[in-house]
């Protein structure tokens, strides 16, 4: 399935036996899908699971609106909004009529699908997550594989995509090829990596971006959970690392090459970030 075909519902169930082999297999026990389907606007028919399924459910509306019901009552959902519902939850979901959903849904279940479902939710039933690039595309990727389900490379290769499909719903991750804040956020690592060698300041990273340190500041720490300083000294510490690895520099050297004004200072900063001192680092390298 490609998303060529994204006009056209489909659906996939895992077979028992199948299912058997993963919950035996050492690591595809950990996570595997068990359903996943995917219904267009011009398809959005109504489905649910009156007995509640097995595993958890996601469902995601990358456009329109619908909603579901449990027996806390119904709720709508709308464009980049996902929810997971736990494990034997009965259900019902449908399409907005005059803007119905794209939905795409997926069912779970495995060793680490507690884990999973806890570090994508927050309590609430429904969340919003950015449209990032890749997403769909993963969707189908990870579809296309199921259906080669004979072989059960193809299956645990479609569930380790699904690590990465369920990784992208988190609101900390940022989408470095749209507009707006993410690509803002972008624009200033790219700066960072190009000015290793200096002691950037919050007040030289806004000026070179041209928005103001208070909103960059803000920017960051909503996205990454870093501030730009603390991620601007992550990325010198990763640059000095491959210095401590790949040549025979000093440390003096290295703290130098790195801008630092001693290497005191850069032994302390590096670390405070690697957890290990730059000489500790190359020896055990």
């Amino acid at each position: 399935m490609s998303q060529k075909s994204a006009n056209i519902s489909t659906a996939w169930t895992l077979p028992d036996q199948l299912q058997r082999k993963l919950e035996a297999h050492p690591i595809g026990r950990n996570l595997f899908i068990t359903a996943i389907r995917f219904y267009p606007e011009n398809d959005a028919k109504e489905w649910g699971e009156p007995k509640g399924a097995p595993g958890y459910t996601l469902l995601y509306s990358a456009h329109g609106n619908g909603w579901f019901e449990t027996d806390n009552g119904r709720h709508t959902v709308k464009a980049n909004q996902y929810v997971l519902l736990a494990k034997n939850t009965p259900f019902r979901c449908g399409h907005d009529a005059r803007n119905p959903w794209r939905l795409y849904t997926a069912q779970f279940t495995g060793l680490l699908a507690d884990e999973l479902c806890d570090y994508l939710t927050n309590g609430q039933p429904v969340h919003t997550t950015p449209p990032l690039v890749g997403r769909v595309a993963q969707f189908w990727d990870i579809l296309h594989h199921l259906d080669l389900m004979n072989n059960i490379e193809n299956l645990l290769y479609a569930n380790f995509r699904f690590y990465s499909f369920l990784g992208t719903f988190r609101l900390s991750v940022f989408n470095y090829m749209q507009q707006g804040s993410d690509n803002q956020i972008e624009q200033c690592i790219q700066l960072m990596k190009q000015q290793l060698d200096k002691n950037l300041t919050l007040a030289d990273l806004a000026s070179q971006t041209h928005i103001s340190a208070s909103y960059l500041s803000a920017i960051f720490k909503e996205k990454t959970r870093y501030s730009p300083i603390q991620l601007f000294t992550s990325l010198r510490m990763q640059k000095a690392s491959q210095l401590l690895k790949e040549t025979n520099l000093t440390v003096k050297e290295i703290a130098q090459e790195m801008g630092y004004p001693d290497q005191y200072t850069f032994s302390r900063t590096f670390k405070l970030i690697m957890g290990i001192s730059p000489k500790g680092f190359r020896e055990k390298s």
